[in-house]
C-alpha cells in the first residue's frame, strides 16, 4: 500500500482529503486547477492518479493491485469529473466474486449520476471480462482506454475499446437498445405493503429504481451503512454476457471503499438489499460477498413487487 502511494505526486496527495470527501471523485473544477498546477492535460492527470486509485484496492487473495480512473462527460470549461476505481476481493470467496477496477470506477461515476463516460485510464490493459463490461456502457460509441506508455507514466497512449473487443457481442444482440448508465433506463417502480420510514431501505429502493437489468428485469439495489453513519448505495449492473454483471452489494461496497483513506478499515453496520421477484436473484451473491468482508452483519433482504 505505502509503495503504491509513494508513486503519487505530492501535489495530488495534497488534494486527497477533498477527493475522499467527494466519494473518490475529482470535480471538473478541481481537475482544471490541478492540471494548471502541474502543467499537464486531463489524460496525463488520469495517468498520474492511477497509483492513488490503486492504493484503495484490497486484493486479499491475489495481492495484485489495480487502479482505474474514469472520465465523465465534458463540462463547459472543457474539463470533466474524474472517478477513481480499484479492485476488491472477498476473503474465503471465489475470485469470480471479485470487483475489477474498471467496474469500480464505472460504479463510482454511475452512482454519482454521471450520464456516461468518455474514457478510462487503467494501470494495465483491461482483461476480457472488463472489455465486455465496458462495452455494455459504450456499445458502438467511441470509448477510449488510456494507458501509461512507460513505467514512469510520463507518456500516454490511447486505444479505442472497439480495437480491444472486435466483433463484440452486446446489448443489441439481445434486443436491448439501451446502454448501461443511460439516465433514461431508470424509474423502475416498486410497491410495498407499508410506507418506508427507514432511511437505509429508502436508499436501497432508490438504487434499485435506477439499476440496469434489461435481460432479467431483476431490479435490485443495495445500501450499506457504516459505523460512522455514512451510507453508500449500489446498483445492479447487468451484462449481455452475464458473468461480467456487477452485483448491487459489490457496487455499494466499492463506492464505500473508494470513499475512505487508503489505509483506513471500514466497519459495516447494516446492509439492505431490495429487489423484485424474478427468475434471477441477487440475494445469494450479495450474502457471499458480505461474508467475505469479514463482517458478522446479516443481510437485510426485502422482496418488493415491481409495476
Amino acid at each position: 500500500m505505502d509503495d503504491v502511494l509513494e508513486k503519487v505526486p505530492v501535489e495530488l496527495l495534497e488534494h486527497l482529503e477533498s477527493i475522499i470527501f467527494d466519494g473518490g471523485m475529482l470535480s471538473a473544477g478541481l481537475c482544471q486547477q490541478v492540471c494548471a498546477e502541474l502543467s499537464i492535460d486531463l489524460e496525463a492527470l488520469m495517468i498520474k492518479l492511477l497509483p492513488l486509485a490503486a492504493s484503495f484496492s484490497n486484493p486479499v487473495i491475489s495481492k495484485y493491485q489495480v487502479g482505474a480512473v474514469a472520465k465523465g462527460a465534458i463540462k463547459e470549461n472543457g474539463f470533466a469529473n474524474l472517478y477513481l476505481g480499484a479492485n476488491f476481493e472477498f476473503a474465503g470467496q471465489a475470485l469470480c466474486f471479485s470487483i475489477h477496477a474498471e467496474q469500480s470506477a464505472l460504479s463510482n461515476a454511475w452512482c454519482h449520476d454521471e450520464p456516461y463516460l468518455e474514457s478510462i485510464a487503467v494501470t494495465a490493459p483491461p482483461c476480457g471480462h472488463c472489455r465486455q463490461f465496458l462495452y455494455e456502457m459504450s456499445g458502438d460509441r467511441d470509448f477510449l482506454v488510456v494507458l501509461p506508455s512507460d513505467t514512469n507514466g510520463k507518456t500516454v497512449s490511447t486505444i479505442d475499446l472497439s480495437q480491444l473487443l472486435p466483433s463484440a457481442f452486446g446489448p443489441l444482440d439481445l434486443g436491448c437498445e439501451r446502454l448501461l448508465m443511460e439516465p433514461s433506463f431508470g424509474s423502475n417502480k416498486f410497491s410495498f405493503l407499508s410506507k418506508i420510514t427507514d432511511e437505509l431501505v429508502a436508499n436501497a429502493l432508490h438504487a434499485a429504481r435506477f439499476c440496469y437489468a434489461p435481460y432479467t428485469s431483476n431490479f435490485a439495489g443495495c445500501a450499506i451503512e457504516l459505523n460512522n453513519g455514512k451510507i453508500y448505495i449500489g446498483r445492479y449492473a447487468e451484462n449481455a454476457a452475464h458473468n461480467p454483471s456487477l452485483s448491487p452489494f459489490a457496487s455499494a461496497y466499492s463506492n464505500a471503499m473508494i470513499s475512505r483513506k487508503p489505509s483506513e478499515k471500514i466497519k459495516i453496520n447494516r446492509v439492505v438489499l431490495v429487489e423484485n421477484s424474478t427468475l434471477a436473484s441477487q440475494k445469494g451473491v450479495c450474502q457471499s460477498q458480505l461474508l467475505g468482508c469479514g463482517s458478522d452483519v446479516k443481510l437485510e433482504y426485502i422482496s418488493a413487487s415491481s409495476n
